[in-house]
């Protein structure tokens, strides 16, 4: 095949062979595919480098990036503590899976939605106060409609202190979530804050099979492959990619935060924004989703 510019401005030329390995490219089960990883992260000064010169000179932006595969890392500002927007369900998805592996709860078990667990905002159960649904499916439509309420339910089920206690156990000191219902929650930041490295933690966790088991990530990772909203990371990077993601965004703040898989690689990415008109966010999480693949990738 040819040599052509795609639409994301980077040159790369491949054959016939190359485009059908890249069209059949599925990403690797980690619960069946054993990794093979470094044995220690290293700072990358290169990849930092690439990340301040792509970082917006205006409003707050924190990032974190690690490949998987080779171990290299880097972040700018990567301990600044954001609004966590909708980031603060990935938590609550780890602590619900977590607990499911650990057979601390059934996720083919019912819950009732109740008039206390209603808040406004994203979602789609607001109209149906008294339904059912198994935890299975609160847990999809918490990542993939990024559903207020069954946050909410999810939370009450598995115990906002145990959310907590495990992500503190994971290392995440920025990370708190509060009882919304508290009478300062929504004081300062909100009842919801994270930094960028806490959350790329997270994802490396996921990413390297290690919530509570490979079967447990892999429960996650496919949780977040389904379609969102918004996919500002996905719309930097070229048709083949697979993206594990969550987006997030409240008034002053858009967030979006993945694990990437290509075939050579497979790498985390969190971009958290603040101070930023919409667009500006969005084109910002665009352009260093790409300078980031085409980094670890090099220009094809």
């Amino acid at each position: 095949m040819g040599t052509f510019i795609g639409v994301l401005g980077w040159k790369w030329t491949d054959t016939m062979a190359e485009t059908r390995q890249l069209e059949a490219f599925q990403r690797p089960d980690v619960a069946a595919v054993p990794l093979e990883l470094p044995t220690t992260a290293f700072h990358d000064p290169r990849l930092e480098d690439l990340l301040l010169r792509h970082t917006p000179k205006h409003g707050s932006v924190g990032l974190y990036v690690k490949n998987v595969t080779s171990g290299a890392e880097a972040n700018v500002h990567g301990g600044q503590v954001f609004p966590a927007a909708s980031l603060y369900k990935l938590p609550i998805m780890a602590e619900v899976v977590r607990q499911a592996r650990l057979r601390r709860l059934d996720l083919n078990q019912e819950l009732t939605i109740g008039r206390e667990h209603w808040v406004a905002g994203a979602g789609i159960l607001q109209a149906r106060i008294g339904e059912t649904l198994p935890v299975r499916e609160l847990l999809r439509l918490l990542i993939v409609e990024s559903d207020n309420i069954a946050a909410m339910m999810l939370l009450d089920l598995v115990g906002l202190e145990n959310v907590n206690q495990t992500m503190q156990g994971m290392g995440m000191r920025s990370t708190r979530l509060l009882d919304y219902r508290a009478p300062n929650a929504f004081s300062g930041a909100g009842p919801y804050v994270t930094s960028p490295s806490d959350i790329g933690l997270l994802l490396d966790t996921l990413a390297t099979g290690k919530l509570v088991d490979a079967a447990g990530s892999e429960t996650a990772l496919r949780l977040m492959e389904g379609k969102q909203a918004n996919d500002w990371l996905g719309a930097g990077l070229p048709w083949w990619t697979k993206v594990a993601h969550k987006w997030g965004e409240v008034p002053g703040a858009r967030h979006d935060a993945g694990v990437v898989f290509t075939p050579r690689h497979h790498y985390v990415i969190v971009v958290m924004t603040a101070g930023l008109d919409g667009q500006t966010s969005a084109e910002s999480i665009r352009e260093l989703s790409r300078a980031v693949f085409q980094y670890f990738e090099g220009a094809r």
